[in-house]
């Protein structure tokens, strides 16, 4: 007799928390007793997505293992979307199966792979499955992006300030909030106007509306976030990068772009809304933030030398300046990685990579930037070979951008093509709105790698890109250093010369951990410092 082991599997955790499965369960029960199977086991994927490969479900990678030490011969599911939601992870599945000696049997379907007409029959239903989710996906899409023209909100996160009508379009939410005399809409006009208005940070906006006991919208809302696999209330507090998010959100002037937190490429859709502040108050806020941005740098108590030169490689986040309390109360300033103070990054938690004293790795990489300045040597020749390469990397980037930019003037010409089929009847109107789906998204990403060269381009053009020679640099760097050069020099100095620092925080013999760290400049190989807590190079 064959030994029976049965697979069930439902996608949503709302489907697990009503117990959707047990629907399966219960039919393969009765299914075997008809049969009269023997079932040796019951592999169940309770709340997990079909998209996913069947040896990355829990479940799933018990099945195959198990099918790998010839536990089982039959397996039974209800049926073939159960093993997946895309005709190639149910062919791979049934291939993984198979190669373990394993059969695979619906128990609602016509099709067991036990012979080969089974097996024909298998492939058939699984591209039918896959055709028809990619079907309804379109359709889906296609759905939401006519609602979304019409201004309908269509699920997601309402905008602090908003609430969604009986219509399902979005209003201002003028009630008022508990214990205060003041509206959600009220809340973001008070943040214009201490931003706009009142020259206000966001640092000190965010203190404001924490001293008012203003809740915000997941305190008011009663939501939780996620951390791990258990949801948590939050803080509850209006913090800096919050406040920074409302005030440069187009919605709170009128203009709510659909389909921009998605990550999946898609056209944005640009659609009017009631707005709470004018687009003249708007457009102060912006001019307030940069303002306060270079104010804050004009202010600094103290410059960092290599400001966003420095990588971590524990997280690969950027080190920032900071400072702690020295001897005698004198504050020491460090650069510190930026995932240290946030839980950002591919890690889980804080980044524990070592802090790197400002002094000792400013005096390393600027001695070495004067050293050659002074006594260039063979390493001249390093330096022109990098130039050379920078320059062209520069011209392919500018021929790439040309390419680019005829490519996209040659979509506007493809729309026009498509509206002369549609005016004679050569495609029908849906046609037209799959076509100009496609090309907008074309175009959407044409252009966004225009930006992205732009940028490459910018970074290019630094004290390097100036100079036909590494002879001329080289003559224009050290009559900088003849006149004792301020910060801002030196900083144009280092920037021509260094590529990056990476720190690498590793453990040691006696427990304390070592910090490598590799500087890349232009004109050398990469120079490696390994240094403890003393900051002098490990014997």
């Amino acid at each position: 007799m064959a030994r029976v082991a049965v697979y069930a599997r439902v996608s949503s955790e709302d489907q697990a928390e009503r117990k959707t499965i047990e629907n399966q369960l219960e039919f393969g029960e009765k299914y075997c007793d008809l049969h009269q199977l023997d079932i040796i086991d019951w592999y169940k994927d309770d709340g997990v997505t079909g998209t996913v490969p069947l040896e990355q479900r829990p479940e799933g990678l018990r099945l195959l293992n198990d099918a790998k030490e010839n536990k089982f011969d039959l397996l039974l599911i209800y049926r073939l979307d159960r093993l997946g939601r895309s005709a190639r992870i149910i062919l791979n599945a049934v291939y993984e199966l198979e190669q373990n000696g394993v059969k695979i049997r619906s128990m609602t379907e016509p099709f067991d792979t036990g012979d080969p007409n089974g097996r024909f029959l298998l492939t058939v239903l699984a591209g039918v499955a896959d055709l028809e989710r990619e079907t309804v996906l379109e359709r889906m899409w296609y759905g939401a992006n006519r609602a979304a023209r019409a201004g309908k909100w269509l699920g997601g996160i309402v905008p602090y300030g908003y609430r969604v009508n009986e219509e399902g379009y979005l209003e201002i939410n003028e009630e008022e909030l508990p214990g205060l005399e003041m509206t959600e809409a009220d809340v973001v006009r008070l943040i214009y106007r201490l931003v706009a208005e009142q020259g206000y940070s966001t640092i000190k906006a965010a203190d404001y509306l924490n001293a008012l006991g203003i809740p915000t919208a997941y305190v008011k809302d009663g939501r939780q976030v996620k951390k791990g696999k258990r949801k948590v209330n939050t803080a509850g507090i209006w913090r800096p990068g919050r406040i920074r998010n409302m005030l440069v959100n187009t919605t709170y002037k009128g203009i709510h772009h659909y389909g921009k937190r998605t990550n999946k490429k898609r056209e944005l859709i640009p659609r009017e809304v009631p707005a709470i502040v004018s687009e003249e108050v708007w457009q102060k806020a912006q001019e307030a933030l940069k303002d306060n941005q270079l104010e804050a740098m004009k202010n600094a108590k103290r410059k960092y030398l290599l400001r966003g030169m420095i990588k971590c490689g524990t997280c690969g986040l950027t080190y920032h300046g900071t400072a702690y309390s020295g001897p005698e109360g004198k504050p020491k300033a460090y650069y510190l990685c930026g995932g240290k103070t946030a839980y950002r990054g591919p890690l889980d938690g804080k980044c524990t990579a070592k802090n790197i004293p400002q002094d000792w790795v400013e005096d390393l990489v600027w001695s070495a930037c004067v050293d050659f300045i002074n006594n260039p040597g063979d390493a001249l020749l390093e330096l022109a070979a990098t130039m050379n390469v920078r320059k062209s990397q520069k011209a392919a980037l500018e021929d790439e951008k040309q390419k680019i930019i005829l490519a996209i003037n040659e979509k506007e010409a493809e729309k026009q093509s498509i509206l002369d089929l549609y005016r004679k009847k050569i495609i029908s109107s849906l046609d037209v709105e799959q076509q100009m789906q496609k090309i907008t998204l074309e175009k959407a990403s044409l252009e966004q790698r225009v930006k992205e060269i732009e940028k490459q381009i910018k970074s290019e053009e630094t004290a390097v890109g100036q100079f036909d020679t590494a002879e001329e640099l080289l003559h224009a760097l050290k009559a900088k250093l003849d006149s004792a050069p301020p910060f801002e020099v030196r900083r144009e100095i280092v920037r021509a010369l260094v590529k990056e620092i990476i720190v690498e925080t590793k453990p040691s013999d006696n427990g304390r951990p070592l910090a490598v760290v590799t500087a890349r400049y232009s004109f050398s190989k990469d120079v490696t410092r390994t240094v403890r807590g003393s900051w002098k190079p490990v014997a």
